[in-house]
């Protein structure tokens, strides 16, 4: 899972998360104390997959140092996912208060206001990630902030979760109609 979230292009989802690692290999890491560790942990009954587990954390620590993983990452993704449906209305409704999807205009020398309101923690990666299934906005923000610092990080951290995240998209394409149409 950490070459699906790091530079390279390995997809987790596609090959079902088989890599050429031996056993060898894993043994002369610096860090498998840390992959035991979290082995003993999933065998208690606080996490229901390592999978998830691992997810959870990769979205908040993207570099992937598993020192830095724990808990309370997987507790608020699953609390996340409980209630996505939900959590997706109350994004969509306060960004789109204004009955347009200026939300999602690139202005110039500016980030577009999902993007700030993403950074701004105002607004959850599944939002941006649902959003971006509905109107396909990150291609087009590549090509009017292709010099931009920080999209390109976001833009990657969206594609990778984009394969992992599941979600009604006729329910959600539905709230967005609702919002930007109706007076």
């Amino acid at each position: 899972m950490k070459a699906h979230f790091g530079k390279g292009d390995y997809d987790f989802v596609k090959f079902n998360g088989k890599t050429k690692v031996s056993r060898e290999s894993f043994w002369k890491r610096k860090d498998r104390v840390w992959f035991v560790m979290l082995g003993r942990k999933y065998n208690s009954s606080l996490i229901e997959s390592v999978e998830d587990y691992l997810l959870a954390n990769f979205l908040v620590e993207t570099k992937g140092y598993i020192g830095n993983f724990n808990d309370q990452n997987y507790f608020d993704w699953m609390d996340r996912m409980s209630r996505l449906e939900t959590l997706f209305k109350n994004e969509a409704t306060k960004l789109f208060e204004d009955r347009s999807l200026d939300v999602l205009n690139v202005p110039d020398n500016s980030h577009p206001k999902l993007l700030k309101e993403y950074l701004g923690k105002r607004v959850s990666l599944e939002t941006m990630v649902i959003l971006d299934g509905i109107f396909d906005y990150s291609s087009k923000w590549d090509k009017k902030m292709n010099d931009d610092i920080m999209w390109p990080d976001v833009k990657k951290l969206i594609e990778n979760y984009k394969k992992f995240l599941t979600y009604e998209i006729d329910s959600c394409k539905m709230v967005v109609i609702n919002l930007t149409t109706m007076e």
